[in-house]
């Protein structure tokens, strides 16, 4: 698997809609307009939409926004939701440079949410690009890991090695098996949190690691933080940074960490699906770490919070080639995801940036 700042292709989207989650599209269909727009100067933006319909009303709002269409790939795919890193296709490619597709079984997190639809879709992105598809034999989500492109894994214990998505399995053939589907040598793993923390901030990943800790380069990793001790997210990170400082590369060499202050004011949301009350408030995880990295492009997630130039200043020492593009990220973080989240890259084989 490369690492994502190698060349894309192109960049995966799932387009919202209401057939699962009610006032999806029109809360979030402006979000992924942005994306698109930022997206496609740079590389082909392949875009799943549920029907036809959809297809036709797609290509109306691209239009409506002056998005060059040629650089628009429009699939009609049925889906449940929008959040194509964790249910969509993860692409390798193999020594001779030839690109094939992964599926991991997705079960909508621990069976949180409805997932039939989307489980089918690396299938369905395999057949229409004609390319080989490997079935692993283990659950996992594309934001339940993070690869820095020569042998090198980051995961959370509790987004994979948990019952809700590998029951019965042990902690050795998981590691396998990740190795084995994903080309990969060595795994970093952090601790997480408790499904009990994850159900009161309104996590349903289980603490993917695309919220926590990103490689920039092979040994650098910008990984998220708080000054404040008494802030509730301080002892999951505490522990993850002391397993950072632990973890070294394959030739023995320790990481360069660089840290991401998060948001100082916190975030309530008032879309809190799993409760009685829709209306009850409840923590969101607002995290600049869930940025996306394209080929012109940096996508990172702001909050019109005071950390927010901080954090756009160090994504953008990081990738001096690339526009920072900020993308309000609100709306988008009070359903547990962002920017990273809602995106899944497609690599150019053999050719790298």
């Amino acid at each position: 698997m490369p690492a994502e700042w190698e060349c894309h292709e192109g960049t995966w989207l799932q387009w919202p809609h209401d057939d699962t989650h009610k006032g999806s599209q029109v809360r979030l269909e402006h979000l992924w307009v942005t994306m698109t727009a930022a997206l496609h100067e740079g590389e082909i933006v392949h875009i799943i939409v549920p029907d036809e319909r959809r297809h036709e009303h797609l290509l109306h709002q691209l239009s409506y926004y002056g998005i060059d269409q040629s650089q628009i790939d429009v699939h009609a795919i049925p889906t449940d939701d929008v959040w194509s890193r964790d249910n969509g296709p993860i692409f390798l490619i193999s020594d001779r440079g030839e690109l094939s597709v992964t599926s991991w079984n997705f079960n909508g997190w621990g069976e949180r949410y409805p997932y039939q639809k989307d489980r089918r879709v690396p299938l369905l992105v395999s057949e229409t690009l004609n390319l080989p598809l490997f079935t692993a034999p283990i659950t996992l989500e594309g934001g339940a890991i993070e690869v820095n492109g020569a042998g090198i894994l980051m995961a959370t214990r509790t987004s994979i090695v948990n019952p809700n998505r590998n029951a019965g399995m042990d902690h050795a053939f998981i590691d396998k098996a990740i190795q084995d589907y994903l080309g990969v040598e060595k795994i970093i793993w952090l601790t997480g949190a408790p499904r009990e923390f994850c159900d009161a901030v309104g996590d349903d990943t289980d603490l993917h690691i695309d919220l926590l800790a990103r490689f920039v380069e092979e040994a650098t990793v910008l990984y998220a933080w708080t000054e404040n001790k008494d802030h509730p997210f301080y002892p999951y990170l505490e522990q993850h940074l002391i397993e950072l400082q632990a973890a070294s590369t394959q030739a023995g060499k320790s990481l360069s960490l660089v840290p991401l202050l998060l948001p100082e004011n916190r975030m309530y949301s008032t879309v809190y699906q799993n409760s009685a009350a829709p209306f009850q408030a409840a923590l969101s995880l607002a995290s600049y770490a869930n940025f996306y990295i394209a080929n012109q492009v940096v996508l990172v997630p702001i909050y019109g919070d005071v950390n927010d130039a901080r954090a756009l200043g160090i994504i953008g020492e990081h990738f001096p080639k690339r526009q920072i593009i900020p993308i309000p990220a609100q709306a988008i973080a009070q359903l547990g995801g962002m920017m990273h989240c809602i995106t899944q890259q497609q690599p150019v084989a053999p050719i790298k940036l």
